[in-house]
């Protein structure tokens, strides 16, 4: 599309064309506009008070969420399916819900201060220096830009999470269930069920008729939609990441060596021992005079008010109590370093770091490898980055992929022609190229030889272009009639057994036989939990989750069948047994009723709490702006 926008620029009717479809834009986002302003909510498709939502944040949280989604998937899903599977207004409905309670908190001056937002920044490990352990600004900016935050973004989602979590916790305050709510829950929890089973070999069901050529032809015509071979592409694709620029980066032994001596004795050496003094005192105010002492030189032996003390020496994990630990053994502490006054059993501790034993420093020779190769790949990201501008280039000239790929140096990558889930005809599914996510996507979006958007991934970024374009097509008859039929006896097997395992069923519900004696009549055995399965117990009975909610929910007598993965067998399961908890089982689930309580009341609250601040903000929302991103969504997959 660029290049043919760039040679549509070269001649006069070209530039008259570009005219035209420039004010078709122009005329669209004006009508646009005109629908925003009707709604008055400018370009926020929802609003409470100050905070609203608009198209392109809500784009952002539906990609941020189908990332993770499809980071574990086996099928990948797209912004279009997000939308079919209300996956969008799941969203929408999470982000309105947050920005009715930001816009509340708003109105009554609820607002973290910028040491809070600091503070909060601190905790996260990705943004500490790996040398230091504190919070560093360039890896920070670094992390940021790699996951497409701006720095003001991101805060202000911290900002934002800091206030959601103030007024939850203020509308769940000081909660405490009455006694009579506890008995019933602890009743509850502590309720057992006597279950049995046994393993039905569904195989032993009766063999069902083979399917006739008249029954393949009837199911062939019956489903050709089904049969349909999708839309398939070859695709080719480039990935660009830090790696490609190895080759390039050059790292001398000198360089090694002056890296080796400045941190060696923080990274590459034993740990080292200290040696501290530990202090206690009869009260507070005898520890902060001694503290003031230490601090000013005073010798720890004349010291008045020492009830004990105790010298010792370790490592870092030898000392459990972590403030502790971080005071003595914490980055850049040295011989003098105070810790305290701070109550422990009844006593005042005051510790002073006496001297640091560095530990055994590793040869040159046994670390330069990693030395060398942290060295590379901190100049390899570099030249990463740089070149980012030069693809971005590429791309606005709008280059074939094989030229972008020779100017960066970067190899192609060539596909199989895949469907839109990246699966081949012969069901091998291409998880490289599904890995290009919306790169991926774009190549079903354009035609042959284009080039798709660059897509940002979290070590490398992506281009596509498919090569060729294979239109579905259904096969013939007798293409796949061997198949039909395969998939037909399978059906048919599948549907014998499970009516083989409904007929045990009901006979066992009738009471004839009994469990035992159908368990008899297939050659099983009855077996049970080791375990009485209560609700705090059921998951280590053995028994499927599915099976679990069943006879929570059933009657005495009640039996039901959960068939493995192949469905050639069932389990059969009985619940026998409904029994209420001793009274010296309920003594002991008092806490843990009182606990599960607590949450549960806390919910509750916190949902009142919700819907009272709803009510009193009046949320406006534009229907019609987010009937229009899903359809943009919906058109652009």
């Amino acid at each position: 599309m660029l290049a043919l926008m760039k040679s549509l620029m070269n001649s006069i009717f070209g530039k008259f064309v570009v005219m035209i479809i420039i004010a078709g834009m122009a005329f669209w986002g004006a009508d646009q506009a005109w629908t925003s302003m009707n709604t008055g909510l400018g370009n926020d498709l929802a609003a409470a008070g100050p905070r609203g939502i608009d198209m392109t944040t809500l784009d952002r949280r539906v990609e941020n969420l189908l990332r993770n989604i499809n980071a574990n998937a086996e099928k990948p899903i797209t912004k279009s399916e997000a939308v079919d599977q209300g996956i969008v207004d799941q969203v929408f409905q999470l982000e309105t819900s947050k920005i009715v309670n930001l816009g509340y908190a708003s109105t009554i001056g609820i607002k973290p201060s910028t040491d809070a937002v600091v503070e909060q920044l601190k905790t996260v490990d990705a943004f500490k220096n790996p040398l230091t352990g504190e919070l560093d600004l360039n890896t920070y900016r670094e992390v940021l830009y790699q996951n497409r935050f701006t720095k003001d973004e991101y805060e202000q989602q911290v900002a934002d999470d800091l206030i959601l979590k103030t007024l939850g916790d203020a509308a769940t305050a000081a909660i405490y269930p009455p006694q009579i709510l506890a008995s019933i829950q602890a009743l509850y929890i502590g309720e057992t069920r006597d279950v049995s089973w046994f393993i039905l070999d569904a195989t032993k069901a009766p063999t069902p008729d083979a399917p006739t050529d008249e029954d393949i032809r009837a199911f062939y015509d019956e489903n050709l939609a089904a049969l349909e071979q999708p839309e398939r592409r070859a695709i080719d694709l480039l990935r660009m990441s830090a790696d490609d620029f190895l080759s390039n980066v050059t790292v001398t032994e000198q360089e090694i060596a002056t890296i080796y001596e400045a941190t060696k004795s923080e990274r590459f050496s034993e740990p080292d021992q200290r040696t501290f003094i530990e202090l206690y005192f009869a009260d507070r105010d005898t520890a902060r005079a001694a503290f003031g002492q230490l601090a000013g030189g005073a010798d720890p032996a004349t010291l008045s008010g020492v009830l004990s003390s105790e010298t010792r020496t370790g490592n870092k994990e030898s000392v459990a109590d972590t403030a502790l630990q971080d005071a003595m053994f914490g980055p850049g502490k040295q011989s003098g370093a105070l810790f305290g006054p701070r109550e422990s059993n009844g006593k005042w501790l005051v510790a002073r770091l006496v001297s640091v034993q560095p530990g055994a420093v590793y040869p040159i020779e046994t670390v330069s490898d990693v030395i060398r190769d942290e060295l590379m790949r901190e100049r390899a990201q570099v030249h990463f980055y740089e070149n980012l501008d030069a693809l971005d280039r590429s791309i606005g000239a709008g280059y074939p992929l094989s030229q972008i790929a020779s100017e960066l140096g970067v190899p192609i990558i060539s596909f199989a022609p895949v469907d839109e889930t990246g699966t081949t005809k012969d069901g091998v599914n291409m998880t490289g190229l599904v890995a290009a996510r919306d790169a991926f996507s774009d190549a079903f979006r354009v035609n042959a030889g284009e080039v798709s958007s660059r897509y940002d991934g979290d070590d490398a970024v992506y281009l596509t272009s498919p090569r060729t374009i294979i239109a579905p097509s259904t096969p013939d008859f007798d293409t796949v009639k061997d198949d039909i039929r395969q998939t037909l006896v399978a059906q048919r097997a599948a549907n014998a057994m499970q009516a083989y395992s409904d007929s045990v069923i009901e006979k066992v519900k009738s009471g004839d036989p009994t469990l035992a004696g159908a368990a008899s009549a297939a050659g099983a055995n009855v077996e049970s939990p080791t375990l009485p399965v209560t609700r705090i117990t059921a998951e280590q009975s053995g028994l499927p989750t599915s099976a679990i909610s069943a006879i929570f929910a059933g009657r005495d007598g009640d039996v039901f069948s959960y068939p493995n993965r192949t469905g050639d067998k069932f389990m059969i399961v009985q619940l026998n047994k409904i029994m209420p908890p001793s009274d010296a089982a309920l003594e002991m689930l008092g806490t843990q009723a009182t606990s599960s309580l607590n949450q549960a009341l806390r919910d509750d609250l916190q949902f009142a709490a919700e819907a009272e601040i709803r009510n009193a903000m009046k949320l406006k929302v534009n229907d019609n702006g987010l009937a229009a991103y899903k359809k943009s969504v919906a058109t652009d997959q």
